[in-house]
């Protein structure tokens, strides 16, 4: 039997965990699932360093190792073993190894009474909610108080407390107050109950020249709720907020965004408890009014997006109406990073299970076939390229569209549009859909088989294009799709004796450009986009903490033709950030449509029933503060793809790129 291995090596000495015995089971040599160990280095404010192992397929006991950096920062060694996927794995007799000899006396850190605490894990014993007026404020009130001490009071961040059923103490000790007298007194009195906190001498406040954005604390400071002896209660609690780590949210040590580790999941929950859909609006409230740097740009006041979906959560009936309303509060905050993220079951079977074999796009306003499934090619003789859906299953596309938008989460419409054909219109639990065509102006009624699977989808004739080539002579195209760093010096001489590049930024970047290519094509070194993070301290104020620069070339020889960068709602995060690089060069110009509208890191987050989600953690702006979230990146020459054009597989905006280089 082998021995399953994990290093990790500290300046010169040697850390290892062995004898760990690791067998992953019953899982097929193609699966997605696999298992393996996780290896993490904790510091005092948080995660140094990660790394784990993954393996697929069946396999007898077998030995792996992994290797981290270590320094004087390390506090704490955590580490295990997982399993992703539907399988086994068994692990056995975990040791630990420095300098190859096994480590004794080691103090293992007591977990914190949140992780442990059961007391509410099959239930809050909250129902029987209701939603009139006066109780919904109440309730929206009781959420910013279990916000706000979740992030500010020392005892709430600590961890020694579960905050989660904390919440379900909360709402149990208010079902008898009438009135905002009576609330705020419960308050006050459960506020009294945790233990008092010190003065804080640290605790400062950034200057108004600092913040970009500052805290809304909602309905707590503004006079017309609270007790006046509540609300100094809480004003005392601001001003002297804990300056150490706190539990629910740690910074992340690279890049500084936020991280919410140690919120619990409770997968089992398909269908959580009114009490837990409560605790899942609030987690989920409480967050984005914390930490994200785009609170402010939402379409309603967050403080009204509370109150607006009190009355939603607690209605639901059933796993999938908790479902799409967990979806539509996600979409209020208009993210394109923002969605669920895993395969939730739930979400999975109201989408459908199965596809049709074509793809389909909105172009001039009009769904349109635009490519078919390359393992399914017979559909050809049925549906063409260039048809336009008017209606399927009896629907038309105009009442669709209405019909999902509310649970598409996206920055703007473009990317609404984007996402909606593949994830609900192409999709269907039935195993043939009713189609109507208009083909050149004849309607056409088609019965559609679907298939599974997420397979690929191409027009007909299209092959995928190279990373570089030359158009002509004088022109150089770029795809960012499939560009590596490692290529550019051959770019560079490829491209050398051209008049002009073009980039098209339509694909997701492979590598990162923006100190690579950017700098080969800018003579001199300029600032190209601002960032602001939270103020860990202060939650809910953010302040620009980086400007990112790039340029000239480090050979000295910069590109000095005119370059054309190409963009679409498909370019979204590091193709934003790409073109925001490249933009910062005077050459450049950028034609296409409105772009995702979501840049910055990402964090993770995740809500009760095992919901995953995502949020846009840290703020993107170009140089002069002008904002990129929900707008996108500033486009010199508006230009979109047209139902001709595809028909006759001609691409809109390369051909505009290229004439704008000929004509110069």
């Amino acid at each position: 039997m082998d021995i399953l291995t994990i290093l990790f090596y500290v300046l010169n000495y040697n850390f290892s965990l062995e004898n760990v015995f690791f067998k992953p089971k019953n899982f097929s040599s193609t699966s997605s699932c696999y298992a393996g160990l996780w290896l993490k280095l904790e510091g005092e404010n948080g995660q140094l360093a990660y790394i784990d192992t993954k393996q697929a397929g069946t396999h007898d006991w077998a030995e792996y190792r992994v290797k981290l950096p270590f320094t004087k920062k390390v506090k704490g060694i955590a580490y295990g073993g997982f399993l992703d996927g539907i399988g086994k794995v068994w692990f056995d007799n975990f040791q630990l190894f420095k300098d190859g000899k096994r480590m004794k006396n080691l103090r293992r850190i007591p977990p914190k009474k949140a992780q442990v605490d059961t007391s509410y894990l099959h239930g809050s014993d909250i129902s029987d909610v209701h939603t009139n007026a006066s109780n919904i404020t109440r309730l929206a009130i009781v959420g910013q108080v279990w916000g706000f001490l979740k992030y500010h009071h020392p005892y709430a961040g600590s961890g020694d407390l579960n905050w989660d059923g904390e919440l379900f103490k909360i709402l149990a000790n208010i079902r008898n107050c009438n009135n905002l007298r009576d609330l705020s007194h419960a308050l006050e009195a459960y506020i009294d109950s945790l233990p008092n906190v010190k003065k804080c001498d640290n605790c400062k406040i950034p200057s108004a020249s600092e913040v970009l954005m500052a805290p809304d604390y909602g309905d707590l400071f503004t006079g017309k709720t609270l007790s006046a002896s509540l609300t100094n209660k809480l004003r005392y609690i601001r001003q002297n907020r804990s300056d150490k780590q706190n539990y629910w949210v740690k910074k992340e040590p690279g890049l500084g965004y936020p991280l919410f580790v140690n919120e619990k999941s409770y997968d089992e929950m398909l269908f959580p408890d009114a009490g837990y859909r409560l605790l899942s609006l609030f987690r989920y409230w409480s967050i984005i009014n914390y930490y994200s740097p785009y609170r402010n740009i939402t379409e309603k006041h967050w403080n009204q997006v509370l109150k607006d979906f009190i009355p939603q959560f607690v209605a639901a009936r059933n796993a999938e109406e908790y479902t799409l309303a967990t979806l539509r509060l996600i979409s209020t905050i208009k993210d394109t990073h923002a969605n669920i993220i895993n395969d939730y079951p739930t979400l999975e079977s109201l989408k459908g299970k199965y596809r049709v074999p074509f793809r389909a796009e909105f172009v001039e306003n009009k769904l349109i076939v635009s490519g078919y499934r390359t393992d399914t090619l017979g559909i050809q003789d049925k549906v063409k390229i260039g048809d336009i859906i008017v209606s399927i299953k009896g629907e038309r596309i105009e009442k669709l569209v209405k019909k999902y938008l509310p649970v598409t989460p996206a920055s703007n419409y473009n990317a609404q549009l984007r996402d909606l054909p593949w994830n609900y219109l192409m999709r269907s639990n039935d195993e043939e859909m009713r189609f109507v065509f208009n083909r050149n102006g004849r309607r056409i009624k088609l019965d559609i088989a679907t298939l599974k699977g997420k397979s690929n989808y191409r027009a007909p004739g299209q092959t995928q294009k190279e990373a570089y080539y030359l158009i002509n002579d004088q022109i150089g195209y770029l795809n960012a799709g499939k560009y590596i760093n490692s290529d550019l010096a051959q770019i560079e001489k490829m491209f050398a004796k051209t008049k002009g590049i073009i980039v098209d930024m339509r694909e997701y970047p492979a590598d990162l450009m923006s100190y690579t290519f950017a700098s080969y094509i800018k003579s001199f070194k300029s600032m190209f986009l601002k960032l602001s993070t939270v103020d860990y301290s202060n939650p809910g104020t953010f302040v620009i903490t980086d400007s990112e620069y790039n340029g000239p070339a480090k050979n000295g020889e910069s590109y000095d033709g005119k370059v054309v960068v190409i963009v679409s709602s498909d370019t979204q995060s590091q193709g934003e950030y790409t073109t925001m690089a490249l933009q910062s060069s005077p050459n450049v110009s950028v034609i296409g449509s409105q772009t995702a509208g979501a840049d910055g890191e990402v964090t993770t987050l995740v809500l009760p029933g095992g919901i995953y989600t995502r949020i846009s953690s840290k703020g993107v702006f170009y140089p002069d503060n002008s904002p990129t979230q929900r707008i996108g990146v500033k486009i010199d020459e508006f230009v979109k793809p047209t139902i001709k054009g595809i028909i006759y597989k001609k691409d809109a905006l390369l051909d505009k790129a290229i004439n704008i280089l000929t004509n110069n």
